[in-house]
């Protein structure tokens, strides 16, 4: 796909930008104040050992969203994704919220900006590069766009275009680094030599796109059970995976293989005041809407939801069980109309979270650079400093 002017995309960063952080967090939900409704015994195929074989698991990921990036062009995307030059002060890297430690979330409810914490809780990026849309309310078309929001939402990173560039250009390894990905520049780098107008806004959004298109995460235990090893998955994991593709829970509608996701905007009814996808495009009936996310590393990015108000897989599980947003007195018309009441047993909603756990697949996980060209302190989350919900 082509990318935008430098000046096309600073315009369209600068309109989404603000909309980031466009709601307070909201209160966390309730326990459900009734019990799920009585349960009938999921219905199960035939034939467990073949079921690979039988019903075609083994789907083909899509293609990217755009054509992968060159090897130059995907390590400096790494290191700008790490360093903290990006931000205003100095403070903030991508991988700030997004820490290939937690499969490159943060295990926060909501990160931490500058002005306190945000309104919405960070995705990972593992196979964002196969989305169609980005953020939660699908505003952003392109990698290349979301990377802007972050960018500059005074929320967040906080940086203004002038002065990202002067920092970026007053570090040589950068000029030679954005020289040797795209070419010998031809902006308005004069003033600070002639190599620098290398560095531009349109680069730097390529780059940390072209990295970020990398962490594709395709090689769980469901991976292979869907290729056909029939030991890769336990048994409670494998009566989970029926439970997930039953009718009677209806999850592969929503998450949809192999990705897990699907290109739409729904509403659930987790209690919020966020606008969501309504707030982004100014449709009174998609308030409340969101993106779907993916399931692949489900277990390591908790706590779950769009402002991070469910803290485990059991309580995400629970939360449908009850029929959604309904259950904590969400009105009717906040609440798709197939978000509804499921008959499960609490045996059959522990397959389905054993199952849940089983997408996970960091193989890929690029390695986090010991120092970025800047010089400035490489963000690092330790293993122990947001416990994950499924003890790692």
């Amino acid at each position: 796909m082509s990318t935008p002017s430098a000046p096309a995309a600073l315009l369209a960063a600068l309109a989404l930008a603000g909309a980031f952080a466009c709601a307070p967090p909201a209160v966390r939900p309730p326990g459900a104040a009734r019990p799920p409704p009585a349960a009938r015994p999921l219905a199960a195929p035939a034939d467990d050992d073949g079921l690979a074989r039988a019903t075609g698991l083994d789907v083909p990921f899509p293609a990217p969203t755009a054509p992968p990036g060159s090897a130059e062009q995907v390590e400096l995307g790494r290191l700008l994704f790490f360093d903290p030059v990006l931000s205003r002060d100095g403070s903030l890297a991508c991988a700030s919220c997004h820490a290939p430690e937690r499969a490159f979330a943060d295990g926060r409810r909501t990160p931490v900006g500058p002005r306190g914490p945000l309104a919405r809780n960070a995705p990972t990026l593992y196979n964002a590069g196969f989305k169609q849309r980005l953020f939660w309310d699908r505003r952003a078309p392109s990698l290349e766009v979301q990377v802007f929001g972050p960018l500059f939402s005074p929320e967040e990173m906080a940086a203004r275009p002038g002065p990202l560039l002067a920092r970026l250009r007053a570090v040589p390894e950068y000029v030679e680094r954005f020289e040797r990905a795209f070419g010998p520049g031809a902006g308005d780098g004069a003033a600070s030599g002639a190599r620098a107008g290398a560095v531009d806004l349109e680069r730097l959004a390529r780059a940390l796109a072209a990295f970020e298109r990398t962490l594709v995460s395709r090689d769980s235990r469901f991976d292979r059970h869907a290729r056909g090893d029939a030991t890769a998955l336990t048994a409670q994991e494998r009566r989970g995976l029926r439970a997930f593709r039953s009718l009677a829970t209806r999850c592969f509608e929503c998450h949809r293989l192999p990705t897990f996701d699907a290109p739409l905007a729904l509403a659930i009814g987790v209690p919020s005041d966020d606008p969501g996808v309504g707030g982004a495009t100014g449709e009174p009936a998609r308030r409340g809407h969101f993106g779907v996310p993916t399931l692949r590393n489900v277990g390591r990015t908790a706590p779950y939801m769009h402002d991070g108000s469910i803290a485990t897989l059991e309580e995400v599980v629970d939360f449908y069980r009850h029929g959604g947003g309904r259950a904590l007195g969400v009105p009717d018309d906040r609440v798709d109309a197939q978000v509804r009441p499921i008959e499960m047993t609490d045996a059959e909603a522990a397959d389905l979270v054993a199952f849940l756990r089983a997408l996970g697949d960091e193989s890929r996980r690029p390695a986090t650079p010991d120092a970025v060209p800047s010089g400035l302190p490489v963000p690092r989350l330790g293993d122990d400093a947001h416990p994950q919900e499924d003890g790692s």
